[in-house]
């Protein structure tokens, strides 16, 4: 009877110590995580490598790869101006700029008219431009010899005129709108413009018929 009982509190004992040394396993490896995801927000990768790399070497190199990738792309991308490079005041004008041209999305197309009940391509763009006191020329022919030119798509910035050509066949510029969003991986951005099927919308240079008409861009806000 009494080596039953040494026996039940051995086996007591061992069940504490097991699942002590469970739980302390348990809080040491989430102290370890912490600590490792700290050292990584602070740049320094080194502890977690060496971990890593104690538990599985070929495994770690690929993961490591991976970590050093991702890190150089948030970092990169946190790097990037939020402002495309401009002033405050530059940019502050550019927000007002596409505040207005949004706030007349789905107003219809109307040959010759320039707002607000109306607009053809380049009368939207001079009344955008007119509401913020900047002055534009009323043709989208004139409009593309005004402002700075841009010759690269990957270097268009938000508020930039775009033109395109017109419908016939001799080509030259026809078409004019508002650049309201680039993306320079793809070498691509998107516009606000008088559609004469849609009225006020916002279409995408890779979309075909636009994609085959860019003829460049005019920058009026530096």
């Amino acid at each position: 009877m009494k080596s039953k009982h040494i026996i039940a509190t051995i086996a007591v004992v061992l069940t504490g110590w097991l699942a002590s040394s469970q739980i302390n396993g348990v809080q040491a490896k989430y102290e370890q995580d912490v600590a490792d995801y700290q050292a990584v927000v602070a740049g320094d990768t080194l502890p977690l490598q060496a971990r890593m790399e104690k538990a599985s070497p070929r495994q770690s190199v690929i993961d490591l790869s991976n970590a050093i990738q991702h890190f150089r792309k948030e970092n990169l991308a946190a790097a990037e101006p939020a402002n495309d490079g401009r002033s405050s005041n530059a940019q502050g004008i550019v927000d007002r700029l596409l505040n207005t041209a949004y706030s007349y999305l789905g107003v219809r197309y109307r040959s010759g008219q320039s707002g607000p009940d109306g607009f053809d391509c380049s009368g939207f763009t001079s009344f955008v431009y007119k509401q913020n006191n900047l002055s534009l020329t009323r043709s989208s022919r004139s409009q593309f010899t005004e402002g700075q030119p841009i010759a690269v798509v990957s270097e268009l910035r938000k508020g930039d005129l775009v033109f395109f050509g017109g419908r016939g066949a001799r080509g030259g510029v026809g078409h004019v709108g508002i650049v309201t969003e680039v993306d320079r991986e793809a070498g691509s951005f998107k516009f606000i413009h008088a559609s004469i099927s849609s009225g006020i919308k916002v279409d995408s240079s890779t979309d075909a018929y636009y994609s085959r008409r860019y003829v460049g861009a005019r920058r009026i806000v530096q």
